[in-house]
């Protein structure tokens, strides 16, 4: 297999006009770093770091330009970096397999530089037979010893499949990070002109135990959607609970406090059905703050007066708290928010389309505080769907009249 064959470094060693000294004469000792990080059997990311340090007890100033070629085909360059940062400047070419820089530096005595070149490699192995072919060249190709060369490879952590290394060449020691494995190649000096080559082989299998493994969970996790987008989902998730109205009962009289949150979480509608409404101050203010906001309300109430036959004509007997209620209404909501109808007699509370209350408790001072009511609530798409066609219905009938000062001052001419 090829490597970055080698990674070409064509260190143009620049003397400059100024009083900077040229690399051969300047004292810096170089160390080679090259890590690959397997992704697959054959893709890896490669880190290249040039590591410089000035021995010396004196400041040394250092120009020069360089030139980098990678020659594999396919393979990338994805990062140029310093350390510390600020002293390199980079061009990549158009197909980003080379990178020219220059940099000028003075390194203090005892300080370290390092330059980083990180490549994508799509094709950093060769499949052999039953194996994966692992080899690396790096060669000297400058005018002083290099002090420290290290090449590695960790290969991939995977769950399905299983990565043995079969052959290293002498020298080289195995290494782990965990679960992965891997293999580390060091050398202490790199002379001028001088090659180092590593190679290894390792196989790949799949973990038939971790395949299993994984189907049966994936099985588990199918029957568990399907439990819990069916039936079941509801015997477990579904939010509900009992309501009720204890007279004399202290703090045990919730259906007032589940009606209100109910109605200040609404997001978009609220749809409600009472025969009674008198408890107007604490019902109006909640909904005209939904009002206010853009949340349709709609609410469905007796009408102000009880309508009794008498011989062979009808009389209107007016309820004053309702005719109250009402009037409050008109001054307060939005034109269409309320509808009377004489056979009402259900008492609900649906919000957004998720969320239902239904109890015996009309929305009055009574029904919350004096009378023994009950009910439940839930929050429940398929029950709240159910009760907006109920009250669909209701609000569509023949029966059901939006309420308007022209329809209440027809009907008080008839009183």
């Amino acid at each position: 297999m090829k490597r970055l064959i080698p990674l070409i470094l064509a260190l143009a060693l620049l003397p400059v006009t100024f009083a900077a000294e040229t690399v051969q004469d300047s004292g810096i000792i170089m160390g080679i770093e090259v890590e690959y990080d397997f992704k697959s059997p054959e893709h890896s990311i490669v880190t290249i770091t040039y590591k410089f340090t000035n021995p010396e007890k004196e400041p040394i100033p250092l120009d020069y330009a360089s030139s980098f070629t990678f020659f594999r085909e396919g393979s990338e360059i994805i990062g140029v970096y310093d350390i510390p940062k600020g002293s390199v400047q980079y061009k990549l070419t158009e197909d980003k397999r080379g990178v020219a820089f220059f940099f000028a530096r003075t390194f203090a005595p005892g300080e370290e530089y390092e330059v980083k070149i990180k490549v994508d490699s799509p094709k950093t192995t060769e499949r052999g037979d039953d194996v994966w072919k692992f080899k690396d060249i790096e060669g000297n190709f400058f005018e002083w010893p290099i002090n420290g060369i290290r090449v590695s490879f960790l290969l991939p952590d995977s769950l399905f499949r299983s990565y043995r290394i079969v052959r290293l060449d002498p020298g080289a020691e195995l290494i782990y990070d965990g679960q992965r494995k891997g293999a580390v190649w060091e050398r202490r000096v790199l002379y001028p002109g001088e090659s180092y080559l590593t190679t290894a082989d390792f196989t790949v299998s799949w973990n038939t135990h971790a395949i299993v493994l994984s189907i049966i969970f994936a099985a588990l996790l199918g029957a568990l959607a399907y439990f819990f987008y069916s039936g079941g989902r509801r015997k477990i998730v579904i939010r509900r609970g009992f309501v009720k109205t204890l007279p004399g009962h202290k703090g045990e009289s919730d259906i007032i406090s589940k009606v209100e949150e109910f109605i200040r979480s609404a997001k978009h509608e609220v749809a409600i059905t009472s025969p009674w409404i008198f408890y107007v101050d604490w019902f109006t203010s909640n909904i005209k703050q939904l009002t206010d906001r853009g949340v349709k309300v709609r609410i469905i109430t007796w009408p102000w007066y009880e309508r009794r036959k008498v011989g062979n004509r009808w009389e209107y007997i007016e309820n004053r708290r309702q005719s109250f209620a009402l009037e409050r209404f008109l001054d307060m909501f939005p034109p269409g928010t309320v509808k009377l109808n004489e056979n009402l007699h259900s008492k609900l509370v649906i919000v957004d389309g998720k969320k239902v209350i239904a109890s015996s408790a009309n929305l009055t001072q009574t029904g919350f505080w004096e009378n023994y009511e009950a009910g439940i609530w839930i929050e429940d798409e398929e029950v709240a769907k159910a009760a907006m066609e109920y009250f669909e219905k209701v609000w569509n009938s023949k029966n059901s009249v939006t309420l308007t000062r022209e329809f209440m001052r027809e009907k008080e001419g008839r009183s």
